[in-house]
């Protein structure tokens, strides 16, 4: 049988990229994100490649998204075998600009939204006999970086909670991993680099350099670095692996 994954994000970025990744590598999809437009244009790339791909328009932030999913990914291939938590949101602010409804933002979307749908889903991978669960981190879920403390707050409990869960199930079969890059060439990056041109008068190639410098490769990462992790933690042979935090910096962040 085929395994399914779902994807949440999926519309682009990281998402969009790992998606088509997983059509090429033969899985069925279930690509979710709010902006239907991006996503069914997403589906019918994979469709193209020669996926089986079904587009879920859902904000995962939902009190009911969790069921909703699991139902239309039951509906469309059966049980899931793998759950990409890609969906998520970065904005920095400093210190006494961290309102209340910025850290509420975050710790919904890039923690609890998680949570809520890995409570749901992973019952299904462990009557399956099997899964893998993947959550997008960030190097900002194992350091802390100015003015983006909400975001790393959100990230280090998500890390957390991967880790605590693959303890939890590791002997159903099911595993869970982060995978935690630095700066990827993404709509998001792209904004991070309009946000630094216009708050410091540098330019756009001075604000990528300042970036490029976090990394001792000295260099901001592409997406398919990203997708071609996620695909191997996805896979048979990454069965032994669970609980872990694959950064992809360049050797930023040293285990």
């Amino acid at each position: 049988m085929t395994p399914t994954v779902i994807i949440t994000g999926a519309s682009r970025g990281i998402g969009k990229v790992t998606a088509l990744e997983l059509a090429q590598r033969g899985y069925n999809l279930m690509l979710v994100a709010r902006s239907e437009d991006a996503l069914l244009g997403v589906r019918e790339e994979c469709e193209n490649i020669g996926a089986k791909a079904t587009a879920c328009v859902l904000d995962v932030t939902r009190d009911d998204a969790g069921p909703a999913l699991r139902d239309a990914t039951l509906g469309a291939f059966g049980p899931p075998w793998g759950l990409v938590n890609n969906a998520g949101m970065a904005e920095s602010a400093p210190l006494a600009k961290c309102d209340e409804d910025l850290l509420q933002a975050h710790l919904k979307l890039n923690f609890l939204a998680p949570m809520h749908l890995m409570r749901t889903i992973v019952p299904r991978m462990v009557e399956n006999k099997g899964g893998r669960v993947v959550n997008i981190c960030s190097t900002a879920a194992l350091a802390g970086y100015p003015y983006v403390s909400a975001y790393a707050a959100s990230k280090h409990a998500l890390l957390g909670a991967t880790r605590g869960l693959a303890r939890e199930f590791a002997q159903s079969g099911v595993t869970f991993n982060a995978v935690c890059p630095g700066y990827v060439r993404t709509e998001v990056f792209a904004q991070t680099i309009k946000n630094i041109v216009d708050k410091t008068g540098l330019d756009e190639v001075q604000a990528e350099d300042k970036l490029s410098k976090l990394s001792p490769q000295y260099r901001v990462f592409e997406p398919k670095e990203v997708a071609n992790v996620v695909a191997f933690l996805l896979g048979e042979d990454s069965h032994g692996i669970t609980g872990q935090a694959i950064s992809i910096d360049g050797g930023e962040i040293q285990h």
